[in-house]
Order: C-alpha cells, then sequence, then structure tokens
C-alpha cells in the first residue's frame, strides 16, 4: 500500500479510537497511562504498551506492590481497564473463579464462579482464557474449560449472557476473547488432545451472545471423521480491513483416539473476513504432523514502511508472524485481501515456542535533503522458546527478517508471552522468576531477575506504570516503581 505517514498514522489511530495511543507508539510522545484491556493489550497482539513510566534505568525499584490468593492456579494474563473510574483488573484462575480487583491496591470488587457441568466441578474448572473489555458497553468476556464464553457487567459481576459452545467433556475455550465492531471473536478447542474435537473459529454478537458465523478448522467433505485444528490461541483482528487471523492446531493422528490426517487446515494461519467468516486465503505450515507440531502462540500484526520525501514515495507493507512447535517464526505478507502468498520462515534451531512474541517497532527519521526527511520503521521480534531460550529477529525496513541473536535464560521453558514498555521487555518462565531484559535494538540484555518462586506461565500486562501477572502458586502479583 502506498500512503503518506501522517495520514496513514492517522486514519489507523481514528479507525481504533486510540489517536493518543496511536500517537505515543509511533512518535513516543510521553503518555502517563493507559489501559491494557486484553490478552496482549491490543488487537494485533503486539505486547506493546505506549506508556513510558518504566524504563531500563528505574527498574531496579520495582517493588511488590500487592499480591492476591485467588485458590487457583493462574495461568491466564490479567486485563486492566478503568471501569467507573477505577482501574480494574480481571482475571480468572484455575478453580473456576473469574475476579476483578482494584488495580492499585488488590483490593477484591467482586468475583464470579463457573457453571459445574461435565468435568467442571465447583472448586476445579480452569480458566485459561484471558479476559477482554469492552469499556464502551461495560462488560468483560472470557471463556473456560466448562465449554462456556462468558459475558459479565464489568461493574459488578452480574451476568448479560453466556453461550455454550460445545460439549463440555470435550470443548474448552482456551483462546481469549477480542471485541471488534459488535462481535466477540474467539477460537473453539479440545481439552488437549483428550479427546480431539473439529477446531472453529466463531463470531458471536457482543450484546446477545448468539452466533454470527463458524468457522471449521477440518474439512471434513474432504477427510470424513478426521478431527483436530484446535484454535487455543487467540486471535488477531486486522480492524482497517476487518479480518480475522487465526492459527490452527494439529490434525487427528495424535488425538485421543487417533484419526487420519486432515488436509485442511491445521498446523496453519487463517485469513478470515471478519463479518462473514469466509475464508480469504491461508498458509499452510508443516503438512501430515505426526508430532503435535501445531501453533499454540498467537498470531502478531505488524507492518514496515519507507517513506522518502525526496522521491515523495511511501512503501508500507503489513505483515503477520506466528511461531509454531516446529522450531520457525513464519512471517507472512498481508494486505486488503488476507494472506497474499509472500512468505519467510525462519528457522529456531529446533526450539519450538507456544509464547506469543512481542513486536517492538523501530522508526527512524533521517535527512535525505535539506528540510526532506526519510522515515522508516523497521522491527524487533522476541520470541521466547519452549527450551528457555530467548530470540532477537530483526525486520527490516524492506520486511526482510533474519535472527539477530539468541539469549539462553533459563533450562526450563518460557510459555509467558513477553510485555514491552520503551526499552524493557518482561516475562515469566517455568523457573519461577520474572526476567526483565533490555531490548536495544541489538540485543536482549538481562536487566533483572525478581525470584517469585512459583512458575509463571501468566504474561505481564503493563498499567498506569504497574505489571501484574499470575503465577501456579495461585496468586496475582503487581509490582511497581518503589512499591507506589
Amino acid at each position: 500500500m502506498n500512503r503518506r505517514l501522517g495520514r496513514d498514522i492517522w486514519q489507523r489511530a481514528r479507525n481504533a479510537g486510540r489517536v493518543v495511543v496511536a500517537l505515543c507508539t509511533f512518535y513516543a510522545f510521553h503518555c502517563t497511562a493507559e489501559d491494557w484491556p486484553k490478552y496482549r493489550r491490543d488487537l494485533s497482539n503486539t505486547g506493546k504498551s505506549a506508556e513510558t513510566g518504566i524504563t531500563s534505568a528505574n527498574v531496579a525499584s520495582l517493588q511488590e506492590r500487592w499480591h492476591f490468593a485467588t485458590g487457583g492456579r493462574v495461568t491466564a494474563s490479567p486485563a486492566v481497564a478503568t471501569v467507573g473510574g477505577i482501574s480494574t483488573l480481571y482475571i480468572g484462575a484455575w478453580n473456576g473463579v473469574f475476579y476483578a480487583l482494584n488495580a492499585v491496591n488488590g483490593a477484591k470488587r467482586w468475583s464470579f464462579t463457573l457453571d459445574s457441568v461435565g468435568q467442571c466441578t465447583p472448586g476445579v474448572c480452569r480458566i485459561g482464557s484471558s479476559a477482554a473489555v469492552d469499556v464502551s458497553t461495560n462488560t468483560v468476556y472470557f471463556g473456560a474449560r466448562n465449554a462456556y464464553l462468558y459475558a459479565l457487567n464489568a461493574s459488578n459481576g452480574a451476568l448479560k449472557w453466556k453461550q455454550q459452545v460445545g460439549d463440555p467433556s470435550s470443548h474448552e475455550v482456551w483462546s481469549s476473547p477480542a471485541v471488534y465492531n459488535g462481535r466477540v471473536y474467539v477460537g473453539i478447542s479440545s481439552h488437549g488432545d483428550i479427546p480431539c474435537i473439529v477446531g472453529r473459529v466463531d463470531a458471536y454478537t457482543a450484546s446477545t451472545g448468539n452466533l454470527d458465523w463458524s468457522f471449521k478448522t477440518i474439512d471434513q467433505s474432504t477427510c470424513p471423521g478426521c478431527v483436530g485444528g484446535s484454535v487455543w490461541s487467540s486471535l488477531a483482528i486486522d480492524s482497517d480491513n476487518g479480518i480475522v487471523y487465526a492459527d490452527t492446531g494439529n490434525p487427528g493422528s495424535t488425538c485421543q483416539p487417533p484419526t487420519a490426517n486432515a488436509d485442511l487446515y491445521p498446523d496453519s494461519v487463517l485469513a478470515l473476513d471478519a463479518d462473514t467468516g469466509v475464508l480469504l486465503n491461508y498458509f499452510k505450515a508443516i503438512g501430515n504432523d505426526l508430532n503435535d507440531k501445531d501453533f499454540g502462540s498467537s498470531p502478531v500484526l505488524h507492518s514496515t514502511q519507507i517513506d522518502n520525501e525526496c522521491t515523495n514515495t511511501t512503501i508500507n507493507e503489513d505483515w503477520v508472524t506466528a511461531v509454531s512447535k516446529n522450531g520457525y517464526a513464519f512471517t507472512l505478507k498481508r494486505d486488503a485481501g488476507g494472506l497474499t502468498g509472500a512468505q519467510q520462515a525462519n528457522f529456531l534451531n529446533n526450539a519450538g515456542a507456544i509464547a506469543t512474541p512481542a513486536v517492538r517497532p523501530r522508526p527512524a527519521v533521517s535527512s535525505c535533503a535539506a528540510g526532506l526527511r526519510l522515515i522508516t520503521r523497521k522491527n524487533n521480534i522476541y520470541v521466547p522458546a519452549s527450551n528457555g531460550a530467548l530470540f532477537n529477529l530483526l525486520q527490516d525496513e524492506n520486511g526482510d527478517i533474519a535472527v539477530q541473536g539468541k539469549v539462553k535464560v533459563a533450562t526450563v521453558p518460557i510459555f509467558s508471552a513477553p510485555a514491552v514498555i520503551k526499552d524493557v521487555m518482561l516475562f515469566g518462565s517455568a523457573d519461577g522468576n520474572l526476567h526483565i531484559h533490555k531490548v536495544p535494538y541489538g540485543g536482549t540484555a538481562a536487566l533483572r531477575v525478581i525470584p517469585i518462586g512459583s512458575e509463571i506461565d501468566s504474561g505481564p500486562a503493563i498499567s498506569n506504570s504497574r505489571i501484574y501477572f499470575g503465577a501456579n502458586d495461585g496468586n496475582l502479583y503487581c509490582y511497581s516503581l518503589n512499591g507506589n
């Protein structure tokens, strides 16, 4: 697409309804605070905060402000939104209870207990789905192991609606909802591979819970009886063009009981029309998967740019990156019609990934002539791997990607999706630590390790210069500068 920089930024910001945040993101203006209302903060799943309060210069002063005992393991990522003038944190735990907490002091505002159906009994029903908050309608959405998608009043926890997406003995909502244009979009999966189901991407009317459309990720007309293709990652949405991006799980050969492998559409990245659910196009990462090498991390949308005022030309390209358990990071070109067919595969030394990468834009402005500028945007893509390594991929302004570096962070997996603010990246690990790294353009130097003493699978959220994350010890933690 050829667009002038200012028009592009303004249009994107206006479409998202967040002019200030967009300007902060692209031009690094001072931003005091922002909400983190969903998994990975935005519809693109970048995990990038526009705040400026936490930097490499002050992370040494981060201290625990509060922690809250949920009574169950916490693997979901917190959502933080300003509701009724109160900064509120939303999180679910594996004891079947969903909580709303005062994000400043950790006091409980309200809680909601899941329906006991199937294997979900009182006190035992995981909520692995991170919440999404729509402040315009005062609604919080999340899914759970009992195969329900819930919509609650964000102020008091009252049930607005619930939708059972399938048989609770086999279906689950691991995926974190995304709210866009009056609909709630979510992936449908199984309880692992025991038993497998036919995966789906569903769209529901946000106000009523009525199903608007559903796309099945196994084409049983070409493979009768085949199952698999769970969508247990979270969706990304291109709000400019109305396109939903989803990646899918493995086919049925590793299911219990196993079935034949389907050609369509497991181990793939899908581009779906957001209004109709019609498949626009797709990319298949691996065929005939016999080893459970599917997508668990969520797709991330990002862009590159060259704006040359000397030649009066602008090149702005759009991309989606998805990381697979087969040890590759796939970056696919996209446009107003979905995936274009152009693709790059970067080998991560057989280090598969489940955690969603973080993308940190690298805007730069230089002079190409007197009074005229050359404006470029590159990206660093940070991929935490299941072998405890952290990979740094550099995408140049032309869109080309190469692995720039690797840091061995731990000897155990990293399942926590990183959050980035200024020149700092934060993520948890199975080693029981919160890791804080400096993210200069050329490396990923460790700044600090905060011991928690329990595995951290929850990806951090950042809001009002506070860091929030959950741990397997059942606690939700808040850290802030000097504990303020």
